[in-house]
């Protein structure tokens, strides 16, 4: 838990020093005689390595990036945390917040998202998968309902599978080759040794200023998008591990400045606990 918020807390200062515009396949192993160690997913390893797609100080394929990181956190339990704020001149237009405890191939999980700000009716969203079974629950203004959205034996819910059941898509894939693609990266350089203590391992950090589609940027259709600034943590072997953004959106005459913070954390040790306490996944590092 202090792993995490301290991370939180670095996401946080990565975003405000590096946005001043803003806010200031295993034949191989069959050969072996002894057996050799099975990675995690966050595997460290060469230092001198850059993740799929990133070549330099570019990023060339944003979607090779991509698919390295899906299918990295396809492999691993992991928990994720999304934080997005839009501000405008009377304050708080609207906040998204997404947390998820999910387990190694997607075999269970929970996730909670909430929704508040001036602009919208106050809303919580719960989504669990145990027992080849999706439920998602939501209570607006104190009113709650739930549903049986996906169930693995296609009794009294559809059979999609887990993944597919959960309300948004929990490796933000098409969010990250957006933005990989249409902001202006200026560097790709290590970690300093503080990043590398929280996380455990070494990575890169990369920063981007501008963008030359804010269309990609923004997640709904605006007149203007300015100010860009992105800041984002990635593993040798491709896992974006974090990243903070900021924008600001003109709008006819309304114009909002947005932040955004997603962060990975607990990778091969998330446990998935659900709130009844009675049912409870484990999974941990492989030995």
């Amino acid at each position: 838990m202090r792993r995490g918020v301290a991370i939180a807390v670095v996401c946080l200062c990565l975003l405000s020093a590096g946005c001043t515009g803003l806010f200031g396949d295993n034949a191989a192993a069959r050969e072996t005689v002894t057996p050799a160690p099975v990675p995690t997913a966050d595997a460290p390893t060469s230092a001198a390595q850059r993740a799929p797609g990133v070549v330099g100080d570019r990023v060339v394929n944003a979607t090779a990036l991509g698919r390295a990181h899906v299918r990295r956190l396809s492999n691993t339990s992991y928990r994720v945390h999304h934080t997005r704020t839009v501000m405008n001149g009377s304050g708080l237009h609207r906040r998204v917040r997404t947390r998820a405890s999910i387990s190694a191939g997607y075999e269970s999980y929970t996730a909670t998202r909430t929704i508040s700000g001036q602009s919208v009716t106050a809303r919580e969203i719960h989504s669990t998968w145990r027992d080849g079974r999706a439920l998602r629950r939501t209570t607006v203004n104190g009113s709650t309902s739930t549903e049986v959205v996906a169930d693995s034996r296609g009794i009294g819910g559809p059979p999609r599978s887990p993944r597919a059941a959960l309300f948004f898509e929990p490796t933000f894939n098409g969010r990250l080759i957006a933005l990989l693609s249409a902001t202006n990266i200026t560097s790709i350089r290590p970690g300093d040794e503080v990043i590398k203590q929280l996380y455990g391992m070494s990575l890169y950090r990369i920063k981007g200023t501008g963008s030359a589609d804010g269309s990609a940027v923004a997640t709904r259709p605006v007149d203007r998008v300015t100010n860009v600034s992105l800041s984002a943590t990635v593993t040798p072997n491709g896992i974006v591990r974090s990243y903070a953004l900021q924008y600001t959106v003109d709008n006819g005459t309304d114009t909002y400045r947005v932040t955004e913070i997603l962060r990975y954390s607990d990778l091969g040790t998330t446990d998935v606990v659900f709130e009844d306490r009675r049912h409870r996944n484990r999974t941990t590092r492989p030995e």
